[in-house]
């Protein structure tokens, strides 16, 4: 079992190290995690206290250690602890969120289903291309697995709007091709759509990732379907029904 310090040190490793950040998740299902409950609950099951994430969605607040359960609980809530995979067993379907009070770490619903399948989550790094240019078209090849993956994954995200498949490449280096997905989803809800696909793609279909580059963009369709995507000619593979 990882101890409360261990754990803190790896957490805060992980801020932007994916290597980290699996290792933590990893550990975390060993782990001691403290929630809050209500001080006065006539409920005869166990509730959990929640709170508005500022992107607009419920969390359960969980914490590394005593000390910081009990800052965060003031004198309105009551400390309760379990192990990580009993917590996070218990809590299907919900979104938890780590050390929230410092800036910790969220785990949405399909991560933690994934962590608790697979004792992993999807191992998820950001790039920036400024200055770089490509050309964009219809993929000439793209994984048989992949459209089915996503498909049933956004089926799930009721926030994404759209998504497209893409082939891009350097303009310097056309051979350099790989696959871009492009979700038209608002940015309150940009993060959990990207995490939520590139997690269904890494687990479900890991093996067949090995040769296969997979990038993942998102914009708002408030503010219209960039140029890059109309311009490539390529048709959506999905849309939200009922819009």
């Amino acid at each position: 079992m990882i101890s409360e310090s261990e754990l803190e040190e790896l957490l805060e490793r992980a801020r932007g190290n994916p290597e980290a950040d699996q290792e933590f998740f990893r550990r975390l299902l060993d782990a001691t995690l403290h929630v809050h409950t209500p001080i006065s609950d006539d409920s005869t099951k166990l509730r959990l206290i929640q709170f508005k994430h500022p992107d607009g969605f419920n969390a359960i607040p969980c914490f590394t250690s005593v000390s910081k359960a009990a800052a965060a609980a003031g004198h309105w809530a009551r400390i309760m602890t379990f192990k990580g995979r009993e917590l996070l067993e218990m809590t299907r379907g919900a979104t938890l969120m780590i050390n929230p009070n410092d800036g910790g770490a969220v785990l949405y619903p399909e991560e933690i289903e994934s962590l608790l399948n697979t004792g992993s989550i999807a191992q998820l790094s950001t790039e920036s291309f400024t200055g770089e240019r490509f050309w964009f078209d219809t993929p000439a090849w793209q994984p048989a697995w992949l459209i089915p993956v996503l498909t049933d994954t956004l089926a799930q995200q009721s926030s994404v709007e759209v998504a497209y498949l893409i082939q891009k490449a350097p303009e310097d280096n056309p051979n350099a091709a790989s696959l871009l997905i492009v979700l038209g989803v608002g940015a309150s809800n940009a993060e959990r759509a990207a995490r939520a696909c590139l997690t269904s793609v890494q687990t479900q279909a890991q093996p067949s990732l090995r040769n296969t580059v997979i990038d993942l963009t998102t914009y708002d369709p408030a503010e219209g379907v960039p140029d890059f995507v109309s311009e490539s000619g390529v048709e959506p593979f999905y849309r939200r029904e009922n819009q």
